[in-house]
């Protein structure tokens, strides 16, 4: 028997915009908790000046305060993974935010109870289907879909993505400082403890006709920059996960 897919949505009250994106995702995962998003610009953060500092320090560039939010955000769903659920379970627990978008509901809810056996944190969705699964870790699962270890570099996002709870708990204590944006997984990760695994296509995304809370909209070139950017390095990793 499947195990229902639990959820932890993490959204700010302000966002009222985004509410109808929301209840499409809790009519989606029945079995899903709200988690009020931190966010500076709305609410007092002690020491936030402190952190954006030494963000500065422990990675060369001062974070924003919107930033810090979102991985004290995470941070707050991971600590109800840990305090609700065995410690002990290798049951995943999907954590969402309020721009996720579930494309393909079925293969998630085929997936989630199997990857378990061999992954500790899985990405559904990651770097706007950019991901790369290295070739010698690849497992297809139909003529669509492949599942495996992807490159560390590959994974960027924290829009769909599953844990255990004793993954939830060494994150927590990885981002006790807090160095850079929760995007960038790679920093908080170290992939000889924390067995990571991903899905190409991916088959949660976000929704693209919401402003960013954290940062300014950007112009055409600023999307034409960042779209070749990721382009070059899609290509790039493509060739080293055929070496991997």
């Amino acid at each position: 028997m499947t195990t229902p897919i639990a959820a932890y949505i993490i959204k700010p009250k302000h966002e009222s915009a985004r509410n109808k994106q929301v209840e499409i995702l809790q009519k989606q995962i029945i079995n899903s908790k709200m988690v009020e998003a931190i966010f500076p610009k709305f609410q007092h953060v002690p020491y936030i000046d402190k952190m954006i500092k030494l963000s500065k320090i422990r990675f060369g560039k001062e974070l924003l305060p919107n930033e810090i939010g979102v991985v004290m955000s995470h941070r707050k769903a991971w600590q109800n993974i840990v305090v609700d659920n065995d410690i002990n379970s290798n049951q995943h627990y999907l954590i969402l935010e309020s721009d996720s978008k579930i494309i393909n509901l079925e293969i998630l809810k085929q997936q989630i109870d199997k990857i378990k056996l061999n992954y500790d944190l899985f990405f559904w969705g990651a770097w706007t289907g950019h991901a790369s699964i290295k070739k010698s870790k690849k497992i297809q699962l139909n003529n669509k879909y492949s599942i495996g270890e992807p490159l560390l570099n590959s994974i960027y996002g924290a829009y769909g993505y599953s844990l255990t709870p004793k993954t939830a708990k060494y994150l927590l204590s990885k981002t006790n400082k807090i160095k850079c944006q929760i995007d960038i997984f790679k920093e908080y990760i170290d992939p000889n403890r924390v067995r990571i695994g991903t899905i190409v296509p991916e088959v949660i995304t976000f929704w693209g006709d919401t402003e960013s809370t954290i940062r300014d909209p950007e112009n055409f070139y600023q999307i034409y920059k960042r779209k070749l950017i990721i382009k070059f390095f899609y290509c790039r990793n493509t060739i080293v996960s055929y070496f991997c």
